[in-house]
């Protein structure tokens, strides 16, 4: 059963770090004054999605978010436990919000308070704007759901490999 939750878990997982690195390599290749073919348009899609508001620390928090939803994913599929990487991940990645929403008026409590919840009823519209603080907030929930199909496939594989006896 556990093949079912497990890898839509570590697709979603790849998918997350591939867009954290992705985002941390633009807002990197930005702050150093890089400028190549392809970051041209990486960083024109990252700024889009909160990258224009950049320092070192967003382009860190943004690697290691994506360096340990990679573990995680491949922990997954070891069927090893894998939860606590997503765990540290999240935190990087959450923390990165949170940081980019203090360089915002109201920070991040004047974020959460301005969002509105209408807003997710049109999928499509979160998906064209993915800057807007409605879409970071659905991303971050969507991380939140995949770290509790982990925690639940962490749970299962514990419990298999304690009737092991390993």
């Amino acid at each position: 059963m556990t093949f079912i939750l497990r890898w839509p878990s570590i697709l979603v997982l790849l998918a997350v770090a591939l867009l954290s690195i992705i985002g941390a390599a633009a807002a990197g290749a930005a702050l150093a004054n890089v400028s190549t073919p392809i970051t041209a348009d990486v960083q024109s899609s990252a700024a889009v999605a909160g990258a224009d508001q950049k320092t070192w620390l967003d382009v860190g928090l943004w690697a290691a978010a994506g360096l340990f939803f990679i573990i995680a994913a491949v922990r997954l599929m070891r069927r090893t436990q894998g939860f606590w990487t997503w765990l540290i991940g999240f935190a990087a990645y959450g923390g990165r919000w949170a940081w980019s929403q203090q360089q915002v008026e109201g920070g991040v409590l004047g974020t959460v308070q301005g969002i509105d919840v209408n807003t997710f009823r049109e999928p499509a519209a979160l998906a064209a704007d993915t800057g807007s603080p409605e879409s970071q907030v659905a991303i971050l929930g969507i991380i939140l759901i995949v770290g509790l199909l982990v925690f639940i496939i962490d749970a299962a594989d514990r419990a298999h490999w304690d009737k092991q006896g390993a």
